[in-house]
């Protein structure tokens, strides 16, 4: 399952069909994971409460702010925590999916993704240039 951010985001939100539909999926055993602000929809549903994840760093504390009981992780590009995989922005996005193409395909096949998409992966899920700092 991938759950894309932006504007929809902000009317899905009180959708309790679609999060019934979110909780079902991941009971199914489906990776689960979500672009930008698309990790609200997975932290309403009640599917990060005790779990790392990120979204958007530039809506960050709003998201932050609707689910206090997910660990939010303010300087991650993304965040695997089990099936849950958020990325923090639409290239992170693409820097997750290269990373879940390489743990269901392998080195090759992710490799091959980025090259073939001509995209440069960031491999580190801890090295996000547009995080904000800690200090």
């Amino acid at each position: 399952i991938i759950v894309p951010g932006g504007r929809g985001v902000r009317k899905e939100k009180t959708n309790s069909d679609m999060a019934r539909w979110l909780v079902q999926q991941s009971d199914g055993g489906a990776w689960m994971t979500s672009v930008c602000t698309g990790s609200l929809l997975f932290a309403i549903a009640g599917l990060l409460d005790g779990r790392r994840a990120t979204t958007n760093k530039l809506a960050f504390d709003w998201v932050a702010e609707h689910r206090p009981q997910v660990d939010w992780q303010p300087t991650a590009r993304w965040v695997r925590d089990e099936k849950f995989i958020t990325a923090s922005g639409v290239s992170a996005g693409m820097d997750m999916a290269v990373d879940v193409i390489r743990e269901i395909l392998g080195e090759k096949a992710a490799s091959n993704a980025a090259e073939w998409a001509e995209y440069v992966a960031n491999t580190d899920p801890d090295n996000d240039p547009f995080a904000r700092s800690e200090t």
